[in-house]
């Protein structure tokens, strides 16, 4: 208990001396500051960045969480984390070799010809080598750092203890609820710390890039030489992105393949890469985008994609009412939240991008200002949409480094064509299930009736107008449900239009018509 205290007092000592060097001699007041409750105007945003950068691990994967809550951090502030770099001091190999050898259970010679001692790639959660296995194949050793969960731990603890304080002296603090953030800290860290977990998001990326195109590349791993705190992956030659001067690659192929993988991910796999940064990307020679670290990844459900499908919808055709519920089916309306507020809001939004072609819609622009439509409205961003944001702008810096003149909302036109069609196959499967829910009904009724008739005879006197009403509730829900086919026909034969597939349009136009027709006749007979 005694040495626990000693390394929570030292750990908060280190951190405060740390604060002091950089000219903040509190940290409770700069807790102030990150968290928008204060404003302190010799505390720029980008001295917020550089200060967590400079605190270490902890303090870095904090600022990663806070960059997606527009909720509790203000823009300003979010767009500086954002760029957080995670690269610390790295720690001498002859710390990191026992590991290495604990790991694959047997002397490092028995496993790799050679490994280079000197890092390729230090960050908050490992280090990375280079190496070359007995096989002859190169590949990069990433090392999970040591003492890091015990690390995490503390810091959260610390964390806590600040925002506990704050709350006793702020009831603004309070209504915050900051300590959730400290809580999703943990989780995030320390499921990015496993990396058995990178390692299954590494075989979902490759099966979902199986048959994709040979210009983007996933690097496989070794799974009898990785564990929880090792792994190891094939290493890639290449280029990075600032380097690209030395290769004779055009910068539009390399953006148009960057976006439309990303894009995949996003709107058709629903299973995505949430860090796109700079380091994060290999040119080979040939021109193939290599994207590296799986440690960070985002899922947006089938259900999610859905109500975004909805909303682009909903500003395509001016929409308001199925604009707000987005919001409300994504979950992020609370008691605090401003309907009023909020409706007025999403107009001005709808407004605004209403007709507007693609080419003229600056993504990071668009993304920034539901940021601030979430902070002002009180709305609770969920994690999937936030790393989704995240990730957007992510994704639109390094495009806009790689080519300032290429707008990635442009590419997306194609992507929302298939995502049309899609959520027209969600919105006729739907309707089956709405015609088989109430036809399946029709014969339960029959069924429920024949078994009354058998078991209790008496029932017969109370119920004998029940085949009769049977009969006409059946007539009534094959109208109903012949109405909601000829409805879907139609929506469908409009949305495939939308999308260009005119031949899958007149076919649904046909076939509503006909629905039509045999509506009336059985209108008129029954």
């Amino acid at each position: 208990m005694l040495s626990k205290k000693l390394k929570f007092y030292s750990r908060f000592k280190e951190i405060t001396l740390q604060l002091s060097k950089l000219g903040i001699y509190n940290i409770y007041e700069y807790f102030k500051v990150l968290f928008g409750i204060e404003v302190d105007l010799s505390l720029k945003p980008q001295k917020i960045r550089q200060t967590l950068e400079y605190l270490g691990p902890s303090f870095i994967k904090l600022g990663q969480i806070l960059s997606i809550r527009p909720d509790l951090i203000p823009q300003s502030i979010i767009v500086e984390l954002i760029k957080l770099q995670d690269k610390v001091q790295p720690i001498p190999f002859d710390q990191i070799k026992p590991i290495i050898e604990s790991e694959i259970n047997q002397p490092l010679e028995e496993v790799f010809q050679y490994i280079d001692p000197n890092p390729i790639g230090s960050a908050s959660i490992a280090q990375v080598y280079y190496g070359v296995l007995k096989t002859g194949e190169k590949v990069a050793v990433k090392v999970k750092r040591p003492g890091l969960e015990d690390l995490i731990s503390l810091d959260a603890e610390i964390f806590l203890k600040i925002i506990s304080f704050l709350e006793k002296h702020s009831k603004t603090v309070k209504d915050l609820d900051l300590k959730s953030v400290i809580y999703q800290y943990k989780y995030t860290t320390l499921r990015e710390a496993n990396f058995e977990i990178e390692a299954s998001n590494i075989r979902t990326f490759r099966k979902n890039f199986e048959n994709y195109d040979k210009n983007f590349y996933i690097p496989k791993y070794y799974p009898q030489y990785s564990t929880k705190n090792l792994l190891v992956l094939e290493f890639i030659e290449g280029y990075k992105l600032s380097q690209l001067d030395q290769l004779n690659i055009s910068r539009k192929h390399l953006t148009e393949v960057i976006t439309d993988a990303y894009y995949k991910m996003v709107f058709k796999d629903g299973f995505y890469h949430a860090d796109p940064h700079p380091g994060n990307f290999i040119i080979k020679s040939d021109g193939t985008v290599v994207l590296l670290d799986y440690g960070m990844v985002g899922n947006i459900s089938g259900e999610k994609r859905k109500l975004l499908y909805e909303h682009i919808f909903a500003v395509v055709n001016k929409n308001t009412e199925l604009a707000m519920n987005f919001y409300e089916g994504m979950g992020m309306i609370t008691p605090k939240t401003d309907l009023d507020k909020l409706e007025s809001f999403v107009e001005v939004f709808i407004e605004k991008y209403y007709n507007k072609n693609l080419s003229n819609i600056n993504l990071k622009e668009m993304v920034l200002e539901i940021i601030e439509l979430v902070r002002e409205c009180n709305l609770k961003l969920p994690t999937s949409l936030a790393y989704l944001g995240k990730s957007a702008i992510g994704l639109d810096g390094v495009i806009r480094n790689l080519d300032p003149s290429f707008n990635p909302t442009e590419r997306l036109s194609k992507f929302l064509t298939k995502s049309v069609v899609e959520y027209t196959r969600e919105k006729f499967n739907e309707v089956l299930k709405i015609f088989d829910f109430y036809y399946n009904l029709a014969f339960k009724l029959d069924r429920i009736i024949k078994l009354l008739n058998i078991e209790r005879l008496t029932l017969r006197i109370l119920f004998k107008d029940l085949e009769e009403l049977q009969n006409f509730y059946k007539n009534q829900v094959s109208k109903i449900a012949l109405s909601i086919i000829f409805a879907a026909f139609l929506i469908s034969s409009g949305l495939f239009s939308m999308a260009g597939d005119f031949k899958t349009s007149k076919i649904l136009m046909y076939l509503s018509f006909l629905t039509f027709l045999f509506l009336l006749y059985r209108l008129i007979r029954f």
